[in-house]
């Protein structure tokens, strides 16, 4: 089957990045994930409104594991944040709740939110802070002119920003790093491409490239689909091909992606 159905199970992330990411609706809820390894996995992007969930491993802060005689933890790891330079709140993460609040913050205004993890225990305190800096993230206004976009992001994720509706322009913006195989050149110039396959539910097909030549380069750059009339949904997949025998394709594992246009 296609690289995906490996390489989808996991996206890690470093600083400094965008963070965008995985489901099929801007209103499901974005995910910040602090992985073990020091990596952090964004999924959704942060919108003016909306909402994120903290995802923190425990083995980042190892210390301070006091616990009580019953073998209970009486130690805590709490999450923290502070959006444009507010008021801090906080959040349960993982050993004694000291703060009753789950790890999910609101995101009420575009600008800065600013993580960071504290453990304590027993005469003891570590803290998670980025080497005191905290960690940044950019949370992005809504701009209720701009037409729906469909973001196919490096890592197997996908997700829409917007509504995709009926009879409205949308725009696909695919990571070329999805499809990074077929790369044959001649005389250092790119012969190879990389196309978007669409098909609306009334049946209506149409293909674009996702890329653009300048000099001997090719690079990414997002394309704009206007629905037919009465079509009330599409299916979205990808291929990539080069002037040799290459070719590769980005389809759901065969079963592509599909998106409801509203009414």
């Amino acid at each position: 089957m296609e690289p995906q159905a490996v390489n989808r199970l996991l996206s890690l992330f470093t600083l400094p990045f965008l963070l965008l990411g995985s489901a099929a609706s801007a209103q499901t809820p974005s995910v910040i994930t602090f992985n073990a390894d020091w990596t952090i996995a964004a999924s959704g992007q942060l919108l003016e409104g909306g909402q994120v969930q903290v995802a923190y491993d425990v083995n980042r802060l190892p210390d301070c594991r006091t616990t009580l005689p019953d073998g209970s933890p009486s130690w805590s790891i709490t999450g923290h944040y502070r959006i444009n330079g507010g008021p801090p709140g906080s959040f349960d993460l993982a050993g004694l709740p000291t703060t009753g609040a789950p790890p999910v913050i609101p995101l009420p205004t575009p600008g800065t939110l600013e993580l960071w993890f504290k453990v304590s225990g027993d005469n003891c305190e570590r803290y998670d802070s980025h080497y005191g800096t905290n960690f940044p993230f950019t949370i992005h206004p809504l701009n209720p002119s701009a037409p729906a976009t469909i973001l196919f992001q490096e890592g197997w994720v996908e997700f829409v920003v917007g509504t995709l509706k009926q009879g409205q322009p949308f725009v696909i913006d695919f990571d070329l790093d999805r499809l990074p195989e077929c790369r044959l050149l001649y005389n250092g110039a790119p012969t190879w491409d990389v196309g978007v396959r669409y098909r609306f539910n009334n049946g209506v097909y149409g293909e674009k490239s996702v890329t653009q030549v300048s000099g001997y380069s090719r690079t990414g750059t997002p394309v704009t689909i206007i629905p037919p009339a009465g079509a009330s949904s599409v299916s979205v997949w990808f291929e990539n091909w080069d002037r040799g025998s290459c070719r590769r394709w980005d389809s759901n594992l065969g079963a592509n992606y599909h998106f409801s246009l509203q009414p």
